[in-house]
């Protein structure tokens, strides 16, 4: 599978549609797109897309989270922005910010606030998920729900929901 192809078919999902009908940066100053020390996870597969378009205002390193797929421990990457960047080329965390997926115990996949975003995104810290545009929480379960079907996307999944609960008990 051309997993490049896979997450720029997509990032459309993205291209028209946003958290809310506004401008959010102007509610904290952008602050998630500062280019700072922080930085978005790219999913399985999702570096190869970077790779094809090799923008200069992007830089990916390593990261300490690795999760378990086929016998092998695989990395997973984090991209760090400039503080610019072409919108059209953002990686999926980005584009589904202040979102993310998770895993509940039944094995599905949901769609929860981010709780890293809370301590920088005021969408994060105020809205319920019925104060999104509707569309665009159904572009992102479309999206990793397409995703999931591969098995070490949902293998990578796993591990992430169980990172992601490290950060929600600081931020019930």
């Amino acid at each position: 599978m051309n997993t490049a192809y896979v997450y720029l078919q997509l990032y459309r999902l993205f291209d028209d549609v946003t958290p809310v009908e506004v401008d959010c940066g102007m509610l904290c100053g952008k602050a998630c797109c500062k280019g700072d020390d922080s930085g978005m996870f790219l999913f399985p597969g999702e570096k190869e897309v970077f790779k094809l378009l090799n923008p200069d205002w992007i830089k990916i390193d390593k990261t300490d989270f690795y999760y378990e797929y086929d016998g092998k421990k695989h990395n997973v990457p984090i991209a760090f922005c400039s503080g610019k960047c072409d919108r059209y080329q953002r990686p999926l965390a980005c584009r589904i910010f202040p979102l993310t997926p998770y895993l509940n115990e039944e094995g599905k996949i949901e769609i929860i606030t981010d709780p890293r975003a809370k301590s920088v995104c005021p969408l994060a810290k105020a809205f319920l998920h019925e104060d999104y545009d509707s569309v665009f929480i159904k572009n992102i379960k479309k999206a990793f729900i397409l995703l999931a079907k591969n098995k070490q996307f949902y293998e990578f999944l796993k591990e992430y929901s169980k990172y992601i609960d490290e950060f929600k008990r600081f931020f019930i």
